[in-house]
């Protein structure tokens, strides 16, 4: 009886299954860019999503998180900076990216989602699949997590009464729409980036600054500003946005893993800026800060001053970002 058939085969069985153990046992290390300074609470958050992350896979996946400063990036680069395979995730915020991705950013237009709950339950759920169209056909990238910073108030150097006082008001604002918003308004809006934000206010380069209340308070603005005012202008979209090549070399197991934390995870997330928004709050006004609260009237006001920015936002980018805003309006009533 001829057995080197057999033995071949035998061997070329052995060989393969070798290889696939191997493959499956490989360890991938993967980087991770968060804009967010080393102790915001969006850096920590991350950081412990990777860590979770490393640990179920048995260290098999270990992705390293680099904030603000650790690596060359800034906001507006990270899309890019993933798309190239520099880091393997990155924390993108769509009113960041806007050149790069203009029609993904229906959630900054003013108003169009103020609730964090809506947003979770109704708005990203209803994004994903276009989002993830958008990105994969222009960066080859993919989102596994959407979340949401709180929403965006405006911090003033010198207290207001009302929306009146924001005329000739000269703000830091971090993406077009609030820039459009103030000229509403009759102020206007500075593009000043994250790191510059304290230093323009020391010095009166601006008389405000819009953000959330979590940032506020890693930021220090008590120290530099007396008043929120507390607009509910928009959310910051944000997305957890993976390389796909990365993503496809991962063994089957790894690349299901990632994909059920994040999934897992963005609960958390949800839950953990709830609080983290009240608690700012709390602290800022502990920390001596007035936080007045947009009255009906001027509400009313501001949100026929920003009708228009959304209508000519939409018009401009076209039928995906007239069905994202029209679809984040309605998700979010």
């Amino acid at each position: 009886m001829n057995t080197k058939p057999r033995l071949l085969s035998l061997i070329a069985a052995t060989a393969a299954l070798g290889f696939s153990v191997s493959a499956a046992a490989a360890q991938f290390d993967w980087k991770f860019y968060t804009y967010f300074a080393a102790n915001d609470k969006p850096t920590l958050l991350h950081k412990a999503f990777a860590e979770d992350v490393s640990k179920a896979s048995q260290d098999r996946l270990n992705i390293q998180v680099f904030a603000s400063g650790e690596l060359p990036y800034k906001a507006s680069d990270v899309l890019r900076t993933v798309a190239r395979n520099q880091v393997q995730i990155g924390d993108v915020a769509f009113g960041f990216v806007a050149g790069d991705v203009p029609q993904l950013n229906a959630l900054s237009m003013p108003f169009s989602c103020t609730s964090i709950d809506k947003f979770y339950d109704n708005a990203a759920p209803a994004m994903e699949q276009d989002i993830n169209q958008v990105l994969g056909d222009k960066f080859k990238t993919q989102s596994i997590m959407q979340w949401v910073m709180p929403p965006q108030q405006l911090w003033l150097v010198k207290p207001i009464t009302g929306i009146d006082d924001l005329k000739n008001l000269k703000v830091r604002a971090w993406n077009r729409e609030q820039v459009d918003i103030m000229a509403a308004l009759g102020g206007a809006g500075v593009t000043v980036t994250p790191a510059e934000v304290i230093p323009a206010l020391q010095r009166g380069v601006v008389d405000g600054a819009f953000t959330a209340a979590v940032p506020a308070l890693d930021w220090k603005f008590n120290e530099v500003t007396k008043m929120g005012y507390m607009l509910n202008l928009t959310l910051a979209h944000q997305a957890m946005v993976v390389n796909q090549k990365a993503l496809s070399e991962l063994p089957e197991d790894l690349k299901k893993l990632l994909v059920d934390k994040a999934a897992e995870w963005a609960p958390k997330y949800r839950a953990a800026m709830i609080q983290a928004d009240r608690d700012a709050r709390k602290q800022l006004q502990e920390k001596g800060m007035t936080l007045m609260d947009v009255s009906p009237a001027d509400l009313e006001k501001l949100r026929a001053a920003a009708k228009p920015i959304g209508e000519a936002w939409a018009a401009k980018n076209g039928e995906m970002a007239s069905k994202m805003l029209a679809g984040a309006v309605d998700a979010c009533l």
